[in-house]
């Protein structure tokens, strides 16, 4: 067995995966991971890069250059570094004020385009009405509800039970 198909094999079997659910997962047979894990063939490099994105390693370590697993980090938000660092999660259990965020002087980005004061002070603006119509047409829908509830127990007997 080659320390390629080794490897395979080994991450495989740490995941709890078996060759059929690895096969489909890169988009391959069962028969095709048998053969790498026995050394008998070689994924080429397209197959190569599914293989190290599904079992969360990198081709360097797949293909027994090192034995450094992962030699990066992925955040909460999958973005990649090299080196440990500040853990973001508190973003996800914190709660923003979405106007505030806006107005204030963090760096805000719209399809990888960066926002201008003027397009900050706009989205603002939209947030704020379409936010204040919610609220309007919650408080309308709630209201009106309950007219339509109470005109209906008053105006209908007991065994029937509809509201139109």
């Amino acid at each position: 067995m080659s320390e390629l198909g080794e490897r395979i094999k080994d991450l495989r079997i740490k995941l709890e995966w078996t060759q059929d659910f690895l096969a489909q997962k890169i988009g391959t047979s069962k028969h095709v991971i048998s053969n790498w894990e026995r050394g008998v063939a070689n994924p080429d490099h397209k197959q190569i890069v599914l293989l190290c994105n599904s079992l969360n390693v990198s081709a360097d370590y797949l293909l027994g250059l090192t034995d450094i697993v992962v030699p990066y980090y992925k955040d909460s938000f999958g973005q990649l570094y090299l080196f440990p660092q500040v853990n973001y999660t508190f973003i996800k259990e914190s709660s923003w004020d979405l106007l505030k965020l806006i107005d204030s002087g963090i760096v805000l980005t719209v399809d990888n385009e960066e926002l201008t004061s003027k397009d900050k002070r706009l989205l603002g603006e939209i947030i704020s009405s379409i936010f204040k119509r919610l609220q309007e047409a919650s408080r309308e829908t709630e209201e009106r509800t309950k007219e339509l509830l109470t005109k209906q127990i008053s105006n209908e007997p007991s065994t029937n039970n509809s509201l139109f």
